[in-house]
Protein backbone atom coordinates (compact mmCIF):
# COMPACT_ATOMS: atom_id res chain seq x y z
CA UNK A 1 0.00 0.00 0.00
CA UNK A 2 2.94 2.33 1.02
CA UNK A 3 3.86 1.83 -2.62
CA UNK A 4 0.86 3.23 -4.11
CA UNK A 5 0.08 5.89 -1.97
CA UNK A 6 4.00 7.35 -2.82
CA UNK A 7 2.83 6.60 -6.59
CA UNK A 8 -0.18 8.20 -6.21
CA UNK A 9 1.48 11.02 -4.11
CA UNK A 10 3.48 11.56 -6.85
CA UNK A 11 0.53 12.75 -9.30
CA UNK A 12 -1.05 14.61 -7.00
CA UNK A 13 2.31 16.69 -5.82
CA UNK A 14 1.94 17.37 -9.66
CA UNK A 15 -1.46 18.79 -9.47
CA UNK A 16 -0.21 20.85 -6.33
CA UNK A 17 2.50 22.20 -8.33
CA UNK A 18 -0.65 23.30 -10.94
CA UNK A 19 -2.37 24.62 -7.21
CA UNK A 20 0.11 26.47 -6.38
CA UNK A 21 1.02 28.83 -9.66
CA UNK A 22 -2.70 29.46 -10.18
CA UNK A 23 -3.67 30.35 -6.80
CA UNK A 24 -1.19 33.48 -7.84
CA UNK A 25 -2.90 33.91 -11.15
CA UNK A 26 -6.55 33.73 -10.66
CA UNK A 27 -6.36 30.80 -13.15
CA UNK A 28 -8.85 27.63 -13.20
CA UNK A 29 -7.28 24.77 -11.49
CA UNK A 30 -9.30 22.06 -13.59
CA UNK A 31 -8.80 23.16 -16.96
CA UNK A 32 -6.40 24.57 -19.66
CA UNK A 33 -2.92 22.35 -20.30
CA UNK A 34 0.11 23.05 -18.04
CA UNK A 35 2.28 25.57 -19.37
CA UNK A 36 6.46 26.62 -19.25
CA UNK A 37 6.59 29.43 -16.36
CA UNK A 38 9.47 31.20 -18.94
CA UNK A 39 8.00 30.89 -22.50
CA UNK A 40 4.53 30.12 -21.61
CA UNK A 41 4.45 27.12 -24.02
CA UNK A 42 2.05 24.04 -23.75
CA UNK A 43 3.95 21.20 -22.22
CA UNK A 44 3.54 17.81 -23.94
CA UNK A 45 2.23 14.84 -21.78
CA UNK A 46 5.58 13.42 -21.88
CA UNK A 47 7.44 16.62 -20.44
CA UNK A 48 5.16 16.66 -17.59
CA UNK A 49 5.75 13.35 -15.75
CA UNK A 50 6.06 13.80 -12.25
CA UNK A 51 9.98 13.94 -11.37
CA UNK A 52 11.08 11.40 -14.30
CA UNK A 53 10.22 14.15 -16.73
CA UNK A 54 12.37 16.54 -14.56
CA UNK A 55 15.57 14.46 -15.03
CA UNK A 56 15.65 13.53 -18.55
CA UNK A 57 15.20 17.49 -19.35
CA UNK A 58 18.27 18.22 -17.14
CA UNK A 59 15.80 20.38 -15.06
CA UNK A 60 15.41 22.58 -18.80
CA UNK A 61 12.42 23.38 -20.46
CA UNK A 62 12.45 21.40 -24.02
CA UNK A 63 10.87 24.62 -26.06
CA UNK A 64 12.62 27.17 -24.32
CA UNK A 65 15.75 25.80 -22.89
CA UNK A 66 15.00 27.89 -19.95
CA UNK A 67 15.56 26.43 -15.87
CA UNK A 68 12.66 24.74 -14.54
CA UNK A 69 12.25 25.44 -10.62
CA UNK A 70 13.45 23.31 -8.46
CA UNK A 71 9.52 23.87 -7.10
CA UNK A 72 8.17 21.48 -9.39
CA UNK A 73 10.25 18.14 -8.31
CA UNK A 74 10.44 18.83 -5.04
CA UNK A 75 6.68 19.46 -4.32
CA UNK A 76 6.16 16.38 -5.95
CA UNK A 77 9.30 14.45 -4.20
CA UNK A 78 7.69 15.67 -1.05
CA UNK A 79 3.95 14.75 -1.46
CA UNK A 80 5.37 11.42 -2.17
CA UNK A 81 7.39 10.92 0.73
CA UNK A 82 3.89 12.21 3.14
CA UNK A 83 1.55 9.98 1.57
CA UNK A 84 3.93 7.07 2.01
CA UNK A 85 4.58 8.28 6.06
CA UNK A 86 0.87 8.12 5.75
CA UNK A 87 0.80 4.63 4.81
CA UNK A 88 3.37 3.97 7.21
CA UNK A 89 1.27 5.82 10.49
CA UNK A 90 -2.07 4.95 10.08
CA UNK A 91 -3.29 1.46 9.61
CA UNK A 92 -4.67 -0.18 6.36
CA UNK A 93 -8.47 0.97 5.49
CA UNK A 94 -10.83 -2.23 6.39
CA UNK A 95 -13.61 -0.36 6.21
CA UNK A 96 -15.56 2.23 4.62
CA UNK A 97 -14.62 4.55 7.26
CA UNK A 98 -11.51 3.98 7.92
CA UNK A 99 -11.10 4.21 4.05
CA UNK A 100 -12.46 7.99 4.16
CA UNK A 101 -10.23 8.28 6.83
CA UNK A 102 -7.02 8.01 5.28
CA UNK A 103 -8.49 10.02 2.28
CA UNK A 104 -9.32 12.71 4.55
CA UNK A 105 -6.08 12.80 6.14
CA UNK A 106 -4.13 12.70 2.59
CA UNK A 107 -6.00 15.74 1.69
CA UNK A 108 -5.52 17.72 4.59
CA UNK A 109 -1.87 16.81 3.99
CA UNK A 110 -1.95 18.16 0.13
CA UNK A 111 -3.94 21.58 1.32
CA UNK A 112 -1.19 22.02 4.23
CA UNK A 113 1.61 21.34 1.31
CA UNK A 114 -0.44 24.09 -0.58
CA UNK A 115 -0.09 25.93 1.99
CA UNK A 116 3.68 25.30 3.09
CA UNK A 117 4.94 26.54 -0.15
CA UNK A 118 2.18 29.15 -1.07
CA UNK A 119 3.65 30.99 2.11
CA UNK A 120 6.86 30.67 1.58
CA UNK A 121 7.35 31.93 -1.51
CA UNK A 122 4.60 34.88 -1.64
CA UNK A 123 4.88 35.76 2.17
CA UNK A 124 0.49 35.22 2.44
CA UNK A 125 -1.77 32.58 3.03
CA UNK A 126 -4.57 31.71 0.43
CA UNK A 127 -7.53 31.74 2.85
CA UNK A 128 -10.14 31.09 0.29
CA UNK A 129 -8.53 27.52 -0.50
CA UNK A 130 -7.35 26.87 3.02
CA UNK A 131 -10.65 27.41 4.25
CA UNK A 132 -12.37 25.88 1.78
CA UNK A 133 -9.84 22.57 1.83
CA UNK A 134 -7.84 22.24 4.95
CA UNK A 135 -10.37 23.58 7.31
CA UNK A 136 -13.10 21.63 5.80
CA UNK A 137 -11.16 18.61 5.37
CA UNK A 138 -10.28 18.79 9.31
CA UNK A 139 -13.68 19.12 10.07
CA UNK A 140 -14.97 15.96 8.43
CA UNK A 141 -11.74 14.37 9.75
CA UNK A 142 -12.86 15.22 13.63
CA UNK A 143 -16.62 14.82 13.04
CA UNK A 144 -16.07 10.79 11.32
CA UNK A 145 -13.55 9.91 13.88
CA UNK A 146 -16.12 11.58 16.47
CA UNK A 147 -19.48 9.36 14.78
CA UNK A 148 -16.68 6.02 14.50
CA UNK A 149 -17.09 6.08 18.61
CA UNK A 150 -20.94 6.25 19.15
CA UNK A 151 -21.15 5.21 22.54
CA UNK A 152 -18.45 8.33 23.94
CA UNK A 153 -19.61 11.13 26.27
CA UNK A 154 -19.02 14.27 24.46
CA UNK A 155 -16.92 15.98 26.32
CA UNK A 156 -14.65 13.19 26.43
CA UNK A 157 -15.13 13.02 22.43
CA UNK A 158 -12.08 13.59 19.79
CA UNK A 159 -14.87 16.14 18.33
CA UNK A 160 -15.21 18.36 22.00
CA UNK A 161 -11.00 17.80 21.78
CA UNK A 162 -10.95 19.39 17.96
CA UNK A 163 -13.73 22.32 18.44
CA UNK A 164 -12.18 23.51 21.89
CA UNK A 165 -8.50 23.21 20.73
CA UNK A 166 -9.27 25.03 17.68
CA UNK A 167 -11.96 27.81 19.44
CA UNK A 168 -8.31 28.35 21.39
CA UNK A 169 -5.76 28.43 18.46
CA UNK A 170 -8.21 30.48 16.42
CA UNK A 171 -8.24 33.21 19.38
CA UNK A 172 -5.04 33.39 20.57
CA UNK A 173 -4.01 33.84 16.83
CA UNK A 174 -6.84 36.33 15.68
CA UNK A 175 -6.05 38.27 19.04
CA UNK A 176 -2.23 38.49 18.11
CA UNK A 177 -3.46 39.87 14.39
CA UNK A 178 -5.88 42.31 15.86
CA UNK A 179 -3.29 43.62 18.46
CA UNK A 180 -0.52 43.83 16.04
CA UNK A 181 -2.86 45.04 13.34
CA UNK A 182 -0.99 42.19 10.91
CA UNK A 183 2.27 43.22 11.43
CA UNK A 184 2.85 39.86 13.81
CA UNK A 185 1.04 37.29 12.14
CA UNK A 186 -1.61 37.97 9.59
CA UNK A 187 -5.57 36.51 9.00
CA UNK A 188 -4.39 33.42 6.94
CA UNK A 189 -2.18 32.44 10.63
CA UNK A 190 -5.43 32.42 12.30
CA UNK A 191 -7.44 30.41 9.65
CA UNK A 192 -4.23 28.24 9.82
CA UNK A 193 -4.09 28.02 13.36
CA UNK A 194 -7.90 26.94 13.62
CA UNK A 195 -7.01 23.97 11.56
CA UNK A 196 -4.21 23.03 13.70
CA UNK A 197 -6.60 23.31 16.91
CA UNK A 198 -9.06 21.03 14.91
CA UNK A 199 -6.86 18.81 13.51
CA UNK A 200 -5.07 18.46 16.70
CA UNK A 201 -7.39 18.54 19.33
CA UNK A 202 -6.75 20.67 22.47
CA UNK A 203 -3.96 18.21 24.34
CA UNK A 204 -1.70 18.27 21.68
CA UNK A 205 -2.37 22.29 21.35
CA UNK A 206 0.41 23.34 23.22
CA UNK A 207 3.13 21.03 22.27
CA UNK A 208 2.21 21.56 18.61
CA UNK A 209 2.18 25.61 18.96
CA UNK A 210 6.11 25.01 20.97
CA UNK A 211 7.24 23.36 18.00
CA UNK A 212 6.07 25.65 15.52
CA UNK A 213 7.31 28.52 17.30
CA UNK A 214 10.83 27.03 18.26
CA UNK A 215 11.24 25.62 14.83
CA UNK A 216 10.69 28.87 13.76
CA UNK A 217 12.61 31.09 16.32
CA UNK A 218 16.03 28.73 15.09
CA UNK A 219 14.89 29.41 11.30
CA UNK A 220 14.97 33.01 11.90
CA UNK A 221 18.19 33.07 13.94
CA UNK A 222 20.00 30.84 11.59
CA UNK A 223 18.80 33.51 9.09
CA UNK A 224 19.94 36.05 10.59
CA UNK A 225 23.34 34.76 11.80
CA UNK A 226 24.11 34.13 8.03
CA UNK A 227 23.14 37.55 6.95
CA UNK A 228 20.09 36.40 4.57
CA UNK A 229 17.78 38.46 7.02
CA UNK A 230 17.68 40.63 9.05
CA UNK A 231 16.18 41.95 12.98
CA UNK A 232 13.01 43.61 10.69
CA UNK A 233 12.92 41.47 7.73
CA UNK A 234 9.67 39.51 8.09
CA UNK A 235 9.61 35.69 7.85
CA UNK A 236 6.37 33.35 6.81
CA UNK A 237 4.92 31.42 9.99
CA UNK A 238 2.23 29.55 7.92
CA UNK A 239 5.38 26.88 6.71
CA UNK A 240 5.98 26.67 10.22
CA UNK A 241 2.34 25.59 11.15
CA UNK A 242 1.76 23.53 8.65
CA UNK A 243 4.84 21.67 9.16
CA UNK A 244 3.85 21.10 12.70
CA UNK A 245 0.06 20.17 12.02
CA UNK A 246 1.93 17.02 9.69
CA UNK A 247 4.02 16.36 11.95
CA UNK A 248 1.87 15.65 15.44
CA UNK A 249 -0.48 14.06 13.38
CA UNK A 250 2.07 11.00 12.44
CA UNK A 251 4.05 11.66 15.98
CA UNK A 252 1.53 13.41 18.19
CA UNK A 253 1.04 10.99 21.22
CA UNK A 254 4.92 10.43 21.38
CA UNK A 255 5.65 13.68 21.46
CA UNK A 256 2.49 14.45 23.73
CA UNK A 257 4.05 12.14 26.21
CA UNK A 258 7.72 13.61 25.91
CA UNK A 259 6.46 16.96 26.94
CA UNK A 260 4.42 16.22 29.35
CA UNK A 261 7.33 14.42 30.94
CA UNK A 262 9.54 17.92 30.53
CA UNK A 263 6.77 19.79 32.03
CA UNK A 264 6.05 17.82 35.23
Amino acid sequence: MIFFLSFGGLLVGSFLNVVIYRLETGESFVSGRSRCDSCREIISWHDNIPLLSFLLLRGKCRTCGQRISWQHPAVEFSTAMLFAVTGWALPAPVDASSAIGMTLVLGLVASLTVVFVFDLIHMEIPVSALVFSGLWTALSLVLLRHFASPGEAFADSRLAEGLIGGTIAFALFYALVFFSKETWMGEGDAWLALVLGLALGWKLLLPALTLAFGSGALVGIGLMLSGKKGMESPIPFGPFLAASVIFMSFFGTMVGRAFGFFMT
